[in-house]
């Protein structure tokens, strides 16, 4: 995990507990409260994996094909 996924996962956490709010919690992290939710969703059901962003390791859409 990267420095900023550990500090995100934190966050999260604290939202989780009841110590921040969504909205606070979106704030800290500089996204909105809706994706902050489907972060939230993704971390109950994968864990801490659920922060990593799904296309590490992964060839760019926006990339160019090699032929």
């Amino acid at each position: 995990m990267s420095s900023k996924e550990v500090d995100r996962l934190k966050i999260i956490n604290q939202v989780e507990t009841k110590v921040l709010t969504v909205e606070e919690a979106s704030e800290l992290i500089g996204i909105s409260a809706r994706q902050t939710y489907r972060i939230l969703k993704r971390h109950k059901q994968e864990g801490s994996k659920g922060i990593i962003h799904k296309l590490r390791g992964k060839q760019s859409n926006r990339g160019t094909q090699k032929r």
